[in-house]
């Protein structure tokens, strides 16, 4: 079971490298090992396998479990070959319950990862009752395993939303261990925060230009698409809030943002893919095979983010 303090800081929600494989675009391990490698060495607190910048959507069960084994493996053994310690989360959600629960315990049983992320009811959109009722049943069954939960809060992505009252139940649960949210809604924040306890539970920025706002109400950190780009300047990031340098966290965070908006100038992972150079698998197309107006822009944003190299305030932190 993981605690709060081990999710402080940036964990990265890696991309996942396609390549044709036959007729098919397959998974490209060595450039997920070379990924992890590049982001473990910027210093990260954590990685994320399989999530919606991993594009579970198009991953088989099979592919997940496979991805999710041999990339906690890799970055575990490369984070004990560097002295550093990373925490290794897996995406697992569904809207199936039945099939969450499968894939959570076939992960577990595989790796046995820190935490599961587990998203909301997409396309069937539950109520809430039945979002506290799915989420139980699969904190559950991770309390049985020894493993822990994120909810993660996307309703952009779902269509569906967990509201306040029904993430601090919740958060009651041993299991569950922090939401991710990627809401935009600080209010909710705050209220879910005044109303859980800070050493059982947290929050975790899903909005990569939201870190410092989530941090100041009290979270410890972020799962960022953008670290995958720039590992060490979302790192910083964090320590920087945590060590509350609120004016240098600040100045970070807005020097970060044309960086941000590239990654999220067309559906993401899109940008991450060109600007790491690494294949996707359909329905999303690469950049160059956009209409031409959405692939100038999204390049002249791209080409614009990846030609900073000022970035203030990242000495070494001091927490």
């Amino acid at each position: 079971m993981i605690t709060p303090q081990q999710l402080r800081g940036a964990h990265v929600a890696l991309v996942t490298p396609m390549k044709p494989i036959g007729s098919l675009m397959g998974i490209d391990f060595d450039k997920v090992y070379a990924l992890i490698d590049r982001v473990l060495e910027a210093g990260v607190s954590g990685v994320l396998f399989a999530g919606t910048t991993g594009q579970s959507a198009t991953l088989s069960h099979d592919e997940q479990v496979d991805l999710c084994t041999r990339g906690i493996e890799y970055a575990r053994g490369r984070a004990a070959d560097l002295g550093q310690k990373v925490t290794c989360l897996a995406s697992a959600g569904s809207n199936s319950t039945d099939e969450a629960l499968h894939l959570s315990e076939r992960i577990t049983q595989a790796i046995h990862p820190d935490a599961l992320l587990h998203v909301t009811g997409y396309y069937n959109n539950p109520p809430q009752e039945g979002l506290r009722a799915h989420f139980t049943a699969v904190a559950d069954l991770a309390q049985r395993l020894e493993t822990s939960i994120i909810l993660y809060n996307i309703p952009g992505r779902t269509g569906s939303r967990i509201e306040a009252e029904t993430v601090i139940r919740l958060a009651q649960h041993p299991a569950i261990a922090a939401v991710k949210d990627a809401t935009g809604d600080l209010d909710s924040l705050e209220t879910i925060r005044a109303a859980t306890d800070p050493q059982a539970f947290t929050l975790l920025s899903g909005e990569d230009h939201l870190v410092v706002d989530v941090m100041q109400r009290g979270g410890l950190g972020v799962i960022s698409a953008s670290a995958n780009r720039w590992p060490r300047e979302f790192q910083r990031l964090t320590e920087l809030a945590a060590a509350g340098e609120w004016d240098a966290a600040e100045a970070l965070q807005a020097a970060l943002q044309p960086c941000i908006d590239a990654v999220f100038c067309v559906k993401n992972p899109i940008p991450l893919h060109h600007m790491l150079q690494v294949g996707l698998r359909m329905p999303l197309v690469t950049v160059e095979q956009m209409d031409p107006v959405n692939r100038d822009r999204a390049v002249t944003k791209i080409t614009a983010a990846e030609a900073i190299t000022n970035f203030p305030h990242l000495a070494i932190a001091t927490v």
